[in-house]
């Protein structure tokens, strides 16, 4: 029992590292860049970084339904920040680690912008020897992708 305990622990830790690395990584280059439109890096390329194989499938598949709609379905705001706009005061920082089982947690960040918090909960997975976000918006961007793209593929907009 105690072994096991031992591993949740070093593994919740982990989590937390990895997830804390994600949120500098994002937020540093979106600071860096404040005022350089052009050289910005976009979400889809902290996604294609940091996205489980599943949910970056699913999140490039609605994204190319918003694309061939020519409107938002869920990317009307970054996922990275929960909001529209961002400013200089950015950063994230985790607040818990919850393990669900030996390759997958949730986690609560604490994404502070424009002077004011936000928490966004994840989901985790591990693979690829390391943890990725597979879900994000409270644990419902998943959901929300898979019934835009039912519903779409039922308006036979898609095969």
């Amino acid at each position: 029992m105690l072994i096991t305990f031992l591993n949740v622990n070093a593994q919740t830790k982990e989590i937390e590292k990895r997830v804390n690395d994600i949120y500098n990584h994002v937020f540093t280059e979106m600071v860096e860049h404040w005022s350089d439109s052009n050289n910005r890096p976009t979400s889809c390329y902290f996604d294609s970084l940091y996205f489980s194989k599943e949910l970056l499938l699913l999140d490039n598949m609605i994204g190319d339904l918003e694309n061939l709609l020519q409107e938002p379905i869920i990317h009307d705001s970054d996922h990275w920040i929960c909001a529209q706009d961002w400013c200089k005061d950015l950063s994230g920082k985790v607040i818990s680690v919850e393990m669900i089982n030996e390759n997958k947690a949730t986690v609560v960040v604490n994404i502070h912008n424009c002077e004011n918090d936000y928490k966004q909960i994840l989901t985790v997975v591990y693979e690829r020897n390391n943890w990725f976000i597979d879900d994000m918006y409270n644990n419902k961007m998943r959901k929300d992708i898979l019934y835009w793209l039912d519903y779409y593929k039922e308006e036979s907009i898609l095969n």
